[in-house]
C-alpha cells in the first residue's frame, strides 16, 4: 500500500512519486494546461471519417487530432440521445480522453463520459451501477449497489461506478460525491450550450487534488510538497475527506531539490534505463518497441551454488523469483502498456515454474491498472496485458521537458 506521496512543482506542472516501504511504485507527471489530459471533457469537432475503421478524428485544438471509435455505443441504445448522435465530418461531438498521446498519434478518446469522484464515478450515459472488481465480499458489493442504486434514482440520472475506496464510506459521502459529480455534470451542459468547437469543458488531472483523490488514504504516513500552493490543496482536500490525515503535510524547506534528496531523482534514472540488476547478481532486460515490451531475465553474475544439477536449477529458480517479483512494480513505474512478453530463465522443475508465475500475479493483482496474463507458453514465455491511460514515463517526461 502507498505509504508516501512526494509532490514537486515545476515550472508548468508537477511530478509526484507514489512510494512504498521507500520505493517509489508510481510517478504521476502532470503538466498544467492542454485540451489532451487523460480524463478531459472537450467539444471536439469531427474533421475526418474512417468508414473502413469505424472511427472518425476529431479536432480538440491541439497538435494533433484525437481519434474516436464510431462503434462505441451507450447501454442506453436511445438512437436519438446526444450520447449516440450520427457522426459526420464537421459535426460537433463531446468526448473524453481516455488516452494520451504518444508516439506520434493523437489522444484516444471516448464518447462514454465518466467523471471521477473520491467515491463514484458519474457515468451520464450509462444508466448501469457497478461495484470495483476489487471490492470482493458479495455482501458489501450488494450493500453498496442498492445503496447508490437508492440515491440515484431513475435510469435516466445516468449511472455510477463505485470506487474501491468506497468500501468503507459512509451513505452522507457517497451522497454528497454524487450530488458533487452531478453538478460538475450540468455545468459541462451549460457551458456547451452555443459554445464553439474545440473547447475544454472539463479539465482533470491537472492538481494536486486529483492525485490524493486517486491515492489518498488514511494510513498515509505523509505527504511532502514543495511549494506552500500544494501544501494548501492538499489541507483543503484532507480536511474534506480524510481529515486523520491533515497532520502528515509536511512543506519540504530544505535547500537541496526534494527528489534529490530523498533518491527519487536515482530511481528515476534507473527507471529510464532497459537494464535493471536483481539483488541475486542477475538482471532484467526490458526494451519497448512500437508492437510490445520485451522482458528478459538473465542470471548474470549470479553462478550459484556448485553442487551439481540441482544447484544450478535453484539457482535459476532463485533469479526468476527476485525477477517475478520486481517486474510488476517496474512495469507500473515505467508505465508500459499493451503487449508485454517476459522471457523467465528456463526451468524444468513445474513446481518452480508455478511458485514464480503466483509470484508473478500477485505482484500484478497490486497495479490499479487492467492486466491480463497468461501462463507459460510452450516456448517458455509469459505473455501480459497492461491497459494504460498516459504513455510511457520516458514519454511523459519528455513531453513536460519539451
Amino acid at each position: 500500500m502507498i505509504d508516501e506521496i512526494i509532490c514537486s512543482r515545476f515550472d508548468g506542472g508537477m511530478d509526484v512519486a507514489l512510494r512504498e516501504a521507500g520505493q517509489v511504485i508510481q510517478m504521476v507527471v502532470v503538466s498544467d494546461g492542454g485540451n489532451d489530459h487523460v480524463g478531459n471533457v472537450v467539444l471536439g469537432r469531427v474533421t475526418g471519417i474512417l468508414k473502413g475503421m469505424e472511427a472518425c478524428f476529431v479536432d480538440l485544438g491541439t497538435d494533433k487530432s484525437g481519434f474516436l471509435s464510431m462503434s462505441q455505443r451507450s447501454h442506453n441504445d436511445d438512437a436519438n440521445s446526444e450520447r449516440n448522435a450520427a457522426i459526420h465530418e464537421g459535426a460537433e461531438v463531446l468526448v473524453q480522453v481516455t488516452k494520451a498521446p504518444q508516439a506520434g498519434k493523437g489522444a484516444g478518446l471516448t464518447r462514454n463520459i465518466g467523471l471521477p469522484g473520491r467515491f463514484l464515478v458519474f457515468t451520464p450515459f450509462q444508466p448501469r451501477i457497478a461495484v470495483s472488481k476489487r471490492i470482493t465480499d458479495d455482501d458489501t458489493r450488494a450493500k453498496l449497489e442498492q445503496t447508490v442504486s437508492d440515491f440515484r434514482g431513475d435510469e435516466a440520472n445516468g449511472g455510477f461506478i463505485v470506487r474501491t475506496v468506497a468500501e468503507d464510506a459512509d451513505v452522507d459521502a457517497l451522497k454528497a460525491d454524487a450530488e458533487n459529480l452531478r453538478s460538475t455534470w450540468a455545468g459541462i451542459q451549460q457551458a456547451k450550450v452555443g459554445a464553439t468547437p474545440p473547447l475544454l469543458l472539463y479539465g482533470e488531472g491537472v492538481g494536486l487534488s486529483e492525485v490524493l483523490r486517486d491515492h489518498g488514504h488514511e494510513n498515509l504516513r505523509r505527504v511532502v510538497v514543495d511549494d506552500a500552493g500544494m501544501e494548501n490543496e492538499a489541507k483543503a482536500f484532507f480536511e474534506t475527506y480524510l481529515s486523520g490525515a491533515a497532520t502528515k503535510i509536511e512543506l519540504w524547506g530544505e535547500e537541496d531539490p526534494l527528489f534529490e534528496a530523498l533518491g527519487i531523482e536515482d530511481e528515476i534514472d534507473a527507471a529510464l534505463s532497459t537494464e535493471v540488476s536483481l539483488p541475486c547478481g542477475g538482471s532484467m532486460l526490458i526494451e519497448e518497441t512500437q508492437a510490445l515490451t520485451a522482458i528478459d531475465i538473465n542470471s548474470g553474475r549470479n553462478t550459484g551454488r556448485n553442487d551439481g544439477a540441482g544447484g544450478h536449477a535453484q539457482t535459476i529458480f532463485e533469479t526468476n523469483m527476485e525477477a517475478a517479483h520486481d517486474l510488476p512494480r517496474q512495469l507500473r513505474l515505467r508505465n508500459q502498456g499493451g503487449m508485454v512478453v517476459i522471457d523467465f530463465i528456463h526451468m524444468d522443475n513445474d513446481d518452480h515454474c508455478e511458485k514464480v508465475l503466483e509470484c508473478l500475479m500477485e505482484g500484478l493483482k497490486r497495479d490499479p491498472a487492467f492486466i491480463e496474463a497468461t501462463g507459460f507458453s510452450a516456448l517458455g514465455l509469459v505473455e501480459l496485458s497492461r491497459r494504460r491511460g498516459a504513455g510511457p514515463l520516458r514519454e511523459q517526461l519528455d513531453r513536460v521537458e519539451d
